[in-house]
């Protein structure tokens, strides 16, 4: 278990041998690679398996019987771009039709959902009817991005573990260039990127993100030079960067008004 926190070993170790354990977990945070790990290892340890390799590959490659793995269908768009799709209700109702049966080798079944934070409104109803009748033999383990990325009805029937990331991820660099343009440009420029980059949903989110990288790479820098005047100005930076995301990505609201906005408000004051 070389990436999984040896804190958050010890709580879900103690967590899987409560007698008052509980059915739904949710895992959040930005340590993705930390998640996944903790997820496998927390069904291998209710499940009597650990340390057993075979079990494991079975369970990740999909190919064991009592483990349910939901997460976002890849496709390609029309730029010959991969792109990860919202999870749809036909995914979780698939994975309902497959928990209804006895377990067929362990004791319990597990319903792992990668990137919770995809489901759309459908399947986020449909899963929540699911949590609200569980059954003592069906575990749920739903990783997402942060708590406030599902809906809170679902967030409140599990038990929730933060995952912390203490490794910036990298960003592409023509986008720390741009957002460098962003706060130097003139207003016309920033309203024609807003324009172009507001045709793609996803392509938006994903330069986004890596702003928001760059930015919290920025807010790290300024607590290292004990520059705390500008502090309140880079979180504000954030927060906005960030409510743009989750408008763009949650909402039907139009990307380019939401772009625009940000753009605006993407300098120093």
């Amino acid at each position: 278990m070389a990436l999984l926190d040896k804190k958050i070993k010890t709580y879900l170790d103690r967590l899987a041998t409560s007698e008052k354990r509980p059915n739904s977990f949710l895992f959040f945070g930005a340590d993705e690679e930390g998640k996944i790990e903790a997820a496998f290892y927390f069904v291998q340890k209710i499940s009597g398996k650990e340390k057993d390799e075979e079990f494991l590959r079975r369970a990740s490659e999909r190919v064991h019987p009592d483990i349910i793995i939901v997460e976002p269908e890849i496709a390609e768009d029309k730029r010959g771009r991969i792109r990860e799709r919202e999870i749809v209700i036909e995914q979780v109702r698939r994975a309902r039709e497959k928990l209804k049966y006895f377990p067929y080798e362990l004791e319990q079944k597990f319903c792992i959902i990668k990137k919770a934070q995809k489901l759309n409104a459908e399947a986020s109803s449909s899963l929540l009817k699911i949590l609200e009748e569980p059954t003592a033999s069906t575990f749920f383990v739903l990783l997402a991005n942060d708590i406030d990325s599902v809906l809170p009805t679902i967030s409140s029937r599990c038990t929730a573990v933060r995952f912390e990331k203490t490794i910036l991820p990298m960003s592409r660099e023509e986008n720390r260039e741009q957002l460098r343009k962003i706060f130097t440009g003139e207003i016309y420029e920033r309203f024609g990127y807003a324009e172009k980059i507001s045709k793609d949903r996803n392509e938006a989110v994903e330069i986004l993100e890596d702003w928001e990288n760059i930015l919290t790479e920025g807010l790290r820098n300024l607590v290292r030079k004990k520059n705390f005047e500008k502090l309140g100005s880079m979180a504000n930076l954030i927060r906005e960067n960030r409510e743009a995301i989750d408008k763009i990505e949650y909402t039907n609201a139009n990307p380019r008004t939401i772009l625009e906005k940000l753009l605006l408000e993407l300098q120093w004051r």
